[in-house]
């Protein structure tokens, strides 16, 4: 009877260990996506891979462009995902934290450094515009770059070639005038006003000669004014970037590769 007992002691011991084990694998292969920050910048580098210069750059870059283009970048550097699959963390990784607009263009670049595993994953508004082959060929022509450690011009690789795939697709032109001299105008009223109106009456004098003058310098003026209105892009600082997160649905296609 003791013998029983010990034995079943034994197995009930193994279980609880290899139930443990099991338990620990899953703790280190899971791979918790964080929370949004209250502004999403364009780069997240948590496997500390970038220069702080680096990682300014390809902010200005991708800014710069979300103002033109409302599409969204969101570049992730993190040191494992584990066994998960990379394509899968980032499509939830765009879905949590929102990246992309109303149109639905946002996209998301995954590094996994130690794993050596990259993801370029699309939101469904541009997947008729960067399309599988088209990640997977700018994901191909990266891996020198990869293999040599040279993360900051992986990034600028993949980018500048999303923007040449994209080509004027979300491009939106914010066009704005540039400010008119209101006293300009104002004063010119007023003269007008005065010598059309006023003078006569008090004067009792034929301003009629005095009038023609006057209105070809007005049309003239106004012509000036006129050419003055060229139209300029307006692009905001990253000071007054008010970050991502505009609300964005994934599943657009995408590829990853390793290293």
């Amino acid at each position: 009877m003791k013998i029983v007992f010990k034995k079943i002691l034994f197995l009930l011991i193994l279980l609880n260990i290899i139930s443990l084990i099991k338990l620990e694998g899953k703790e280190f292969t899971t791979f918790i996506i964080p929370k949004p920050p209250n502004v999403i910048y364009p780069v997240h580098d948590y496997a500390n891979v970038l220069s702080i210069k680096e990682i300014k750059d390809i902010n200005k870059k991708l800014i710069l462009y979300s103002n033109n283009t409302s599409t969204e970048i969101l570049v992730i550097l993190v040191n494992s995902i584990y066994k998960n699959d990379p394509k899968m963390i980032a499509q939830e990784w765009g879905e949590k934290w929102k990246i992309g607009g109303l149109k639905n263009n946002g996209i998301v670049i995954l590094l996994s450094i130690k794993d050596k595993k990259i993801s370029i994953q699309n939101g469904y508004g541009i997947e008729p515009y960067l399309t599988d082959f088209s990640t997977k060929e700018i994901l191909n022509k990266s891996k020198p770059f990869l293999e040599k450690g040279f993360y900051y011009k992986t990034i600028n690789y993949c980018i500048t070639n999303i923007y040449k795939k994209l080509g004027n697709y979300f491009y939106k032109k914010k066009i704005v005038r540039q400010k008119s001299n209101i006293i300009s105008i104002i004063t010119s009223i007023v003269l007008f006003i005065l010598i059309f109106f006023i003078f006569p009456k008090i004067l009792g004098i034929d301003f009629s000669l005095i009038n023609t003058l006057f209105m070809i310098n007005l049309f003239k003026n106004n012509n000036n004014i006129n050419n003055q209105n060229h139209y300029h892009y307006e692009y905001n600082d990253e000071d007054d970037f008010d970050g991502f997160g505009n609300g964005g649905s994934f599943g657009g296609g995408g590829s990853e590769d390793t290293w």
